[in-house]
């Protein structure tokens, strides 16, 4: 039923809206997130979907580790931004087909995802270039429920059952991030 079993997030322009926040330095110090996108990742995850995000910049790392979620970082030591690299990775650690994943990207650098994948995602705000490349334009802009909509059509295609709501907040208990809430 499911076209695809794992979900590589592009991290900022997708589960975000692009800007940051600088200090003096050229350190960011913040990016806002929509926490409906948060529970979505949970009740995609809760359906035997897996999650990894993929960016790069190191930055989104921590929140990444808080939310149990897998990130991968493409400046790396060679400083590559070809994230396509990754791919014989993911086959090769969820033991899955090039044509199980699937991928979520907005802007230039995530080309070489479009180019290497079936399943590909966009917000309504990339450029055409990216627009060109994805199977599926979604209706939200970065940042604002692009993987709440993702997850409302992979449920509303029959690709996925809709999440136990007891897996979900199973998962949700086990996030940092809602251990420091408290």
């Amino acid at each position: 039923m499911n076209p695809f079993k794992l979900l590589v997030l592009d991290v900022d322009g997708v589960l975000t809206n692009g800007r940051k926040v600088y200090n003096k330095e050229h350190i960011p110090l913040y990016k806002e997130f929509m926490c409906k996108d948060f529970t979505a990742i949970k009740r995609f995850m809760a359906t035997g979907v897996n999650i990894v995000m993929i960016s790069g910049d190191q930055w989104n790392k921590t929140m990444a580790e808080k939310r149990n979620i897998e990130f991968f970082c493409t400046r790396d030591k060679n400083l590559s931004l070809d994230k396509s690299q990754y791919v014989p990775l993911f086959m090769k650690k969820f033991n899955l087909k090039q044509k199980e994943i699937a991928f979520i990207g907005d802007d230039y650098f995530d080309l070489s995802m479009f180019e290497a994948l079936e399943w590909t995602f966009c917000p309504a705000d990339s450029p055409a270039i990216i627009k060109k490349a994805s199977k599926y334009i979604l209706h939200s802009k970065g940042g604002d429920g692009v993987l709440r909509e993702l997850y409302d059509l992979a449920v509303g295609s029959n690709w996925i059952e809709d999440a136990d709501i007891n897996k979900v907040l199973e998962l949700d208990s086990k996030e940092l991030s809602s251990a420091d809430m408290k």
